[in-house]
């Protein structure tokens, strides 16, 4: 028994390796496909034309947009129920070292659990339904998020379709239909739980009610927010290096963009991100040289902001037992 356990285990962790090293792989072949496209030095005459003004601008509504994250990760607690909110504090600090460790562990979760897992005393006892509760609002959260940036995409899409990508609105309704059904199962988990086989009603019973759509319709509005910010964020960087492009083109392609980096198969976006820039701002006639600076400013804005709760980590660093 402990041997075929062992086994099963070693297995994981074999396929977890594998994945690893492939999305690295797939990563450095995306990348370098796209460095072919392009001579180095245009790519470096396009950072030369991103202005101060238009970097401060990013790094300000980027940080405006982690703050309304930490406002909905607030209201989501409340409409789930939790009888004792993190303090303002409290929750700007785990916030801001979850996203660092979003951005700069692999896998782009290790901050949500970490979050989650230091949210379980929201929930009152630090038993196994509180530490549940506390990552269940934390995926939650995730699936809003994802819900509302493929709201934005399928809207760009349908105000103007863009020549040479097809069936984008369909994938992004199956993503809908998805994310809407992922909300809607976490909701009635708990009710069915009854019903169900013992084994598995006892983990659905640990998974927090919805106890208030007030606040819930309020955080699925701020996802609308957050994405938003990244529009006006992508935008001031790509019309700093071409003035020619309009915010309402940056607002059909930054979703579309955002999207794109979901791709699971590259670490952080990579390659896929910037391959999603030329594509997307080249049929607005963006250069692939000035789209792909374009991109990586947008990725070391994020990193920047992100480090901010590095920083943070470093000065007061989360206990034990928010590790989990």
């Amino acid at each position: 028994m402990l041997d075929r356990g062992g086994s099963r285990s070693a297995g994981g962790e074999t396929r977890r390796r594998y994945l690893k090293w492939g999305r690295i792989a797939v990563t450095i072949a995306a990348v370098a496909y796209l460095a072919s496209r392009v001579e180095p030095r245009e790519v470096l005459e396009g950072f030369q034309r991103l202005s101060l003004g238009a970097a401060l601008t990013a790094i300000a509504v980027v940080m405006l947009g982690l703050f309304c994250g930490m406002v909905r990760w607030r209201l989501l607690l409340k409409a789930y129920g939790a009888i004792d909110i993190p303090s303002w504090p409290r929750t700007a600090h785990l916030y801001l070292v979850g996203h660092f460790y979003n951005t700069y562990a692999p896998g782009g979760v290790g901050g949500d659990l970490i979050r989650g897992v230091a949210g379980r005393k929201a929930f009152g006892d630090l038993d196994l339904a509180s530490a549940t509760s506390g990552v269940a609002v934390v995926f939650i959260e995730r699936v809003i998020g994802v819900s509302a940036l493929l709201v934005l995409a399928t809207s760009a899409y349908l105000i103007r379709p863009i020549p040479g990508i097809d069936n984008v609105g369909a994938w992004a309704a199956l993503g809908l239909g998805a994310a809407a059904a992922a909300l809607v199962g976490i909701a009635v988990a708990p009710r069915l739980a009854p019903s169900l086989p013992e084994g598995l009603g006892k983990h659905l019973r640990a998974l927090p009610r919805l106890f208030s759509i007030a606040p819930f319709l309020a955080a699925v509005f701020l996802s609308l927010i957050i994405h938003f910010v990244n529009i006006v964020a992508g935008h001031a960087i790509m019309h700093s290096l071409e003035p020619s492009v309009t915010f309402a083109q940056s607002a059909v392609a930054m979703p579309l963009i955002g999207a794109a980096a979901f791709f699971p198969f590259t670490v952080g976006g990579a390659g896929v991100r910037e391959a999603a820039f030329a594509a997307l701002y080249g049929t607005v006639g963006v250069p692939e040289a000035s789209a792909y600076a374009a991109s990586i400013s947008f990725w070391a804005i994020q990193l920047l902001t992100a480090g901010v709760g590095g920083i943070i980590n470093l000065l007061v660093p989360l206990s034990g037992r928010d590790r989990g």
